[in-house]
């Protein structure tokens, strides 16, 4: 896997539940991007859902069902949203997470599917340097010194998510 191109895309999802297939959603994406080895544009765009987001997410999240009712559907957002990731390699921790969720829906709406990205989670297990006592986000943060303001939202973690692969893609 090449590291070290021009231009990435860093995305992070919040969503319902952990899988697309028990009907969980997407309520929040995430990107920040990376140019020439500089941390860019970061944003996140909050996403209706079509059920209810459950206590359990809002406290883990923050996100509230008061939060998004007046957000777009993943049908407004997600194809503008592959159109934007275009064929830039997608940078995720837990990208198998990701993706799954992204290339779930995508595919539900007859889009192209996510099929090039970058798993900084993976990355750790090849980082022999790497002493952190497990691969989270949070863990990882802490062991290279990263703060993550925002913890469990997508503009925070890929923002954190971003920094990590600059660090650890010089150490494997």
């Amino acid at each position: 896997m090449n590291y070290f191109e021009d231009e990435y895309v860093v995305v992070d999802l919040e969503t319902t539940g952990l899988s697309p297939y028990n009907g969980d959603e997407i309520i929040e994406i995430g990107v920040t991007e990376i140019k020439k080895d500089n941390i860019k544009l970061n944003y996140s765009k909050l996403i209706k859902p079509r059920g209810i987001i459950s206590s359990t997410i809002t406290n883990i999240t923050n996100i509230s069902n008061e939060m998004v009712e007046n957000a777009e559907s993943i049908e407004k957002v997600l194809p503008r949203f592959r159109d934007y990731i275009g064929d830039r390699t997608m940078i995720a921790h837990n990208a198998k997470f990701d993706v799954g969720f992204l290339n779930h829906y995508l595919e539900k709406m007859n889009l192209e599917p996510i099929r090039n990205y970058i798993c900084t989670m993976e990355m750790l297990k090849k980082n022999r340097s790497y002493g952190g006592k497990n691969k989270k986000l949070a863990t990882a943060c802490d062991y290279y010194g990263i703060v993550n303001e925002n913890a469990h939202r997508a503009d925070s973690d890929t923002l954190a998510t971003a920094k990590l692969f600059l660090i650890i893609r010089e150490q494997i």
